[in-house]
């Protein structure tokens, strides 16, 4: 078996009035140009606290602080082996606080937001974000439990479906 590097990651799908924020993030070195949370490396003790990462990421990317955040959450935890890699991204959600405003866009890309109603199949994403993000608006964002999602280098899948 090769040995792999590993990159660990965050992911937030931001909320508000019914509505998710994402990010068309361009030019990545990490993934190509695609839809996906606000977020982005964990760096330094992070890797032990990727709630502090996510955090950072936010109010780095968008400018959105802590107490602007509500029912900051943990919803999916997952591994995906690229065949030269291993990325794990721990995707949260949390809901925007009343008259918190939002860039249109920032440094990493264009931010737009969706319809929690909408068909997510369409959008160009990242393998494990459009697998968090489609199982997420299904149903997952109706309770509270942290799932995993876990791709071979073959793509095969064992996780939420």
């Amino acid at each position: 078996m090769t040995l792999r590097a590993s990159r660990l990651m965050t992911s937030m799908f931001l909320v508000r009035d019914g509505q998710v924020l994402l990010l068309y993030r361009k030019g990545s070195r990490a993934i190509g140009d695609s839809w996906v949370g606000i977020g982005g490396h964990l760096a330094g003790a992070e890797s032990e606290d990727p709630t502090a990462g996510i955090l950072r990421e936010v109010e780095e990317e968008i400018g959105v602080i802590p107490d602007q955040l509500s029912e900051l959450a943990l919803r999916y935890v997952a591994l995906r082996d690229t065949g030269t890699g291993l990325r794990h991204t721990y995707y949260f959600t949390a809901t925007l606080r009343p008259g918190v405003l939002v860039p249109a866009d920032c440094d990493e890309g264009v931010l737009r937001w969706f319809d929690l109603a909408m068909d997510p199949t369409g959008l160009e994403m990242p393998p494990t974000a459009q697998l968090a993000f489609a199982h997420w608006l299904r149903g997952g964002r109706r309770d509270d439990v942290l799932r995993f999602i876990v791709l071979g280098a073959d793509g095969q899948q064992i996780g939420p479906s």
